[in-house]
Order: C-alpha cells, then sequence, then structure tokens
C-alpha cells in the first residue's frame, strides 16, 4: 500500500478506514493501526508495565551486562518531584515566566503558532532544568528549536542545517551531564526541577541513562506544549462566544485560589481546555514495536511487528464520541449525552504506563495562558476563521498572525 505524501490526507484515509473497519486494520505490511480504544490502552498499557532501561554504550565498551532500571522507578521520580512542584508558588513563577516572555512581544504582529511555542518552552524549561548559565540555556533552548523545527517544517532541510543541528544537539547533550556531574559532587547547587532526583540515581542509572531521561524530559517540552497553546490561541480567536465565557468566569475568580487549583477554580475554563485538547492532541501518530503477542479480533499483532496509536483518531471517532468534529467544551459537563463514552475514550496525554508525566502542569500552563488572555491581554487576530490547522507531526495553525496588547 502506498503511503499518501500530505499528513492531511494521511490522516484523512486512515480516519475513513478505521470507521469502515472497526478501529483496527493494517495501514501496510509492516503497521498495524490500533485506534480502537480499549485495544490501544491494553497494547500499551502490557508493553511498557515491565520496561526496564539498559546502558548498552557501556555495556558494549566494557563488555559486560549492566544492572537493568526499571522505568517505573524512573517515571515515579519524576512524579514524586511534579507533586512537590505542583504548588501556588510554583505555579505563580510559571505564569510570571509566561507573562515576561509575552510581554516582550506586546503590540507586535508576529507569528502567534511560534509565540505560543516560544512561552511553552521557556517557561516550562526552568521545571525541567534550572540553574543554567545564560549561555546553557541559550544552548539548550536553540537544541529544542531545531528539534521543533525538525518536527513541523514541511521541508526537510539542507544538509548544513541538518549538520548545524547535530552539533547543537550534541552541546545540549554536554551541558547536561556537565549539570548532573556538578550537582553530584557539589559543584553546582541542587535544583527543584526534574533533572535533580536523577542525581541520586546516577550510581544505579550511569550518566548515559541520567542523560536519556533528562534529554526525555527536555524533547517532551520542546514541541507538544507548544503546539498546545497555539490551538489553544486559535479556538480561542474563532469562539468570541467561549471568549466572553471565559471572560466571565476568570475575571470573577480568585488569582491565589486559581494559582493554587486552577482546575476546580475554573471549571469552565478546564472544559475549554480539554475540548482543544481532545480536538488537537499532539502528537497525531505514536509509532511503537510490540514486545508482545496480542490477539486482536479480526487481526494478531505479533512480537517485533510495528503498530500505531493516535489519539487524534481516537478523539475523533464518531463510534465514541457524538459530533465529534463539532467545538464544545460543554461535551465535558457530568452526564453529557455527548461527551467521552468512557475514560479510555479521552487520551490527550497518552496511556498508562507511558502517559505523559506533565499532563497536570501542562493543563495548568493552558489554563495559565486562557487566564492571561481574558485577565491582562486582548488578542487580535486579522479574519480569524481564515486561518487553517496544518496536520504535521501535530496540528500547528499556518498563517497565524496577530498581536497581543495590554487590556
Amino acid at each position: 500500500m502506498t503511503t499518501p505524501q500530505h499528513p492531511d490526507d494521511f490522516l484523512h484515509m486512515m480516519r475513513m478506514r478505521s470507521a469502515s473497519e472497526g478501529g483496527i486494520f493494517w495501514v501496510d505490511d509492516e503497521r498495524l493501526a490500533v485506534f480502537e480504544p480499549e485495544a490501544a490502552r491494553r497494547v500499551s498499557a502490557t508493553n511498557w508495565h515491565a520496561f526496564t532501561m539498559h546502558d548498552r554504550l557501556i555495556d558494549v565498551v566494557r563488555r559486560r551486562s549492566s544492572t537493568p532500571v526499571r522505568w517505573s522507578q524512573v517515571r515515579a521520580a519524576w512524579l514524586t518531584q511534579l507533586h512537590t512542584l505542583a504548588t501556588a508558588e510554583q505555579h505563580g513563577r510559571l505564569i510570571e515566566r509566561m507573562e515576561r516572555i509575552i510581554d516582550a512581544h506586546l503590540d507586535e504582529d508576529v507569528d502567534l503558532a511560534m509565540l505560543a511555542q516560544d512561552v511553552a518552552v521557556r517557561s516550562l524549561l526552568p521545571l525541567a532544568l534550572a540553574g543554567l548559565t545564560p549561555d546553557e540555556s541559550d544552548l539548550v533552548r536553540r537544541d529544542l528549536e531545531g528539534k521543533l523545527l525538525r518536527l513541523v517544517s514541511p521541508e526537510p532541510g539542507s544538509t548544513f542545517q541538518h549538520l548545524r543541528f547535530t552539533v547543537v544537539q550534541v552541546r545540549s547533550g554536554l551541558v547536561v551531564r556537565r549539570v548532573l556531574r556538578q550537582r553530584a559532587d557539589g559543584r553546582r547547587r541542587r535544583e527543584l526541577d526534574l533533572t535533580d532526583p536523577f542525581v541520586d540515581l546516577l550510581p544505579d542509572l550511569g550518566m548515559d541513562r541520567a542523560l536519556d531521561v533528562v534529554t526525555a524530559v527536555l524533547t517532551a517540552i520542546a514541541g507538544p506544549p507548544g503546539t498546545a497553546a497555539a490551538s489553544l490561541l486559535y479556538e480561542f480567536a474563532r469562539r468570541p462566544e467561549w471568549q466572553e465565557r471565559l471572560t466571565r468566569e476568570l475575571t470573577a475568580v480568585d488569582p491565589a485560589a486559581f494559582r493554587a487549583a486552577p482546575p476546580s477554580e475554573a471549571p469552565v475554563t478546564h472544559r475549554f481546555v480539554k475540548e482543544v485538547l481532545r480536538l488537537w492532541s499532539p502528537p497525531l501518530l505514536l509509532v511503537r514495536r510490540s514486545k508482545y503477542a496480542f490477539d486482536l479480533g479480526r487481526t494478531r499483532l505479533e512480537p517485533g511487528q510495528w503498530y500505531l496509536l493516535s489519539p487524534h483518531m481516537i478523539h475523533r471517532d464518531e463510534r465514541v464520541w457524538k459530533q465529534p468534529d463539532v467545538f464544545d467544551p460543554d461535551r465535558f459537563l457530568p452526564g453529557a449525552s455527548h461527551g467521552p463514552a468512557d475514560r479510555t475514550c479521552y487520551v490527550p496525554f497518552g496511556w498508562a504506563p507511558k502517559k505523559c508525566i506533565g499532563a497536570n502542569i501542562a493543563t495548568v500552563q493552558l489554563m495559565a495562558l486562557c487566564h492571561q488572555l481574558c485577565t491582562r491581554y486582548r488578542l487580535s487576530v486579522d479574519r480569524p476563521q481564515d486561518v487553517t490547522m496544518a496536520l504535521r507531526f501535530a496540528p500547528v495553525p499556518e498563517n497565524f498572525h496577530g498581536r497581543l496588547t495590554l487590556r
């Protein structure tokens, strides 16, 4: 089977086949689409439940086997640290960083998709890796920007661009190694970030695996948070009725209470964010290799075979959502007839145990952006209904230009 070159065409074809074949079908001779919600949950849960990390490079060089480290141990370290970071004080600092970045572009005509990316990455970076010098921070940001551009750009880029990207990536990795090593030997202060738990785990992980887990966090903030923020701006600009509803709610809420618990203090805004994530979940497709055999009804997935997962497909499946292409945050009201059939049908952050660890902080960031748009800034977009959404590695608004001014 020939895969269409344009992502929009490919996803449209996948959606049509998913509807006619029950959500499970062979895309080609090598890849199985698993777009049925319960099957996707089961396959993902089984494949990742006992995943371990091996120090492969060191094993090859030293001709020995490293002690495996369970992924669940790494994940638990992250979640413990995220619980510590989930405070009104830390949320307030995140919001302040977002405002400083936006304030630097007030009254400018800007590409709103790129501004959203900049706001997301630069405000989240201190949560992932704090205490960097200006030069170190600049280098890591350049690495993250390069990764994003490789994902969202419709053009492959020149050989020189790829070489430059590789050089920046290597230098960024050296920054992470230096931070880990200097924190471990006391030459650099310990920080309240998602890197710090692995300083204590260095004896078990080794430097290469510790670098891998920190890089995983940095890579995670390089794309999805920014594309989600751009999608939020896209829907906010196109929905004046929801702008009014959010403004009424957010101007009435106590800012301190909002920083402490955004979802409970602003339920309308929370539903708006959830609907944005339902329609425009990044990334669009996840490619995985099966470690086990699965009987999936009309077909079977064997160990070593590739399969595709897609929150985007599940969120637009007419078998589990009524009017899935309609933007309606009220579908998340308790008991709404057009809401999710069950929790396996709403997976914007993926599936356990590989579910995105930053789901809560991502929700806080998106709700904070709504708060800023309704209480601090005014968003102006010329002809917002003409802005289109391109489907690449994630949904990205195209030709999305406008300006932010102070209210």
